[in-house]
């Protein structure tokens, strides 16, 4: 199954990916006379309840919208991001692997949709994408275990951690100021419930105007999403529909040789492919 939100009455909306197209839950609800989550959020909430009744929408569905696409998530209390987490990205930038997960984090204002076209400021110009598997949590974590951490994510998404180098590296490694500027956090086109995927073993690449840029697996990552909840849980409580950037694998702009780098400039497009999920996809401005 795959979720999405979109654009209805200038609020997100909860729908379904189909092969016929987005199907409404809440239209398709209300048209057979089933209770249904109507966001995202609800459906969180939910659990295996929503998902359950969500499901049963997708066969003999009548109500389709063509909508733009909205963030899969819009509310979040935290948008939290590893950094330097596969070991050939860690390898092409010439740093040792990190003995525990690198944490920094996006506000909400850095989400953006499937579609979307993400402005570049002028001010700066070494933008740089970096595709990343991106759970979602699904119930308060605090305090789990690895072994009892993936119980707590309610699902995936892809995810591109836009990164300003020359403003993150500059300015004395301005990680955070760096990479949560307006629509620096595109999440999308749906989320896949986290019982359908395992996300240590996903293939995930990038495109840039159709060029392969990323090609590896999450298998590549230094601490598996479970050590990287279990760590953070110790510190903070998790709460339903956080995002975790789980990091980037190798062949982000900012490795490439200094002679060969091609930074994004309007009118890129950038492609996230995640195994199981899909493809995420944006134009710059």
């Amino acid at each position: 199954m795959k979720l999405v939100q979109f654009w209805k009455d200038n609020a997100p909306t909860l729908g379904l990916m189909t092969q016929s197209g987005i199907v409404d839950a809440a239209a398709e609800g209300a048209r057979r006379g089933l209770p249904v989550p109507a966001t995202m959020e609800e459906a969180i909430a939910q659990g295996a309840e929503g998902l359950a009744a969500l499901n049963a929408l997708g066969e003999g569905a009548q109500c389709f919208t063509t909508a733009p696409l909205a963030p899969v998530v819009t509310r979040c209390s935290k948008i939290l991001c590893i950094g330097l987490n596969y070991r050939q990205h860690a390898k092409e930038c010439n740093l040792p692997l990190p003995p525990a997960p690198v944490l920094f984090n996006k506000f909400e204002n850095a989400l953006a949709a499937h579609g979307d076209c993400i402005r570049l400021p002028g001010d700066y110009k070494e933008y740089d994408y970096e595709a990343e598997l991106v759970s979602v949590m699904g119930k308060p974590a605090r305090n789990v275990s690895p072994e009892e951490a993936l119980d707590y994510v309610y699902g995936y998404t892809c995810g591109n951690d836009l990164s300003t180098r020359d403003l993150q590296f500059a300015r004395g490694n301005q990680w955070l100021l760096s990479k949560t500027l307006d629509g620096f956090g595109p999440v999308g086109p749906c989320l896949v419930p986290a019982g359908e995927l395992d996300p240590q073993n996903l293939a995930i690449s990038s495109t840039v105007n159709g060029e392969l840029r990323q090609n590896s697996n999450t298998s590549d990552m230094i601490f598996s999403l479970a050590e990287i909840i279990a760590d953070l849980s110790r510190h903070f409580t998790l709460l339903p529909g956080d995002l975790i950037f789980t990091g980037t694998p190798q062949g982000v702009m900012h490795g490439y040789p200094a002679d060969q780098k091609q930074w994004l400039r309007p009118g890129d497009k950038v492609a996230v492919t995640i195994e199981g999920i899909g493809t995420l996809e944006n134009t710059f401005c």
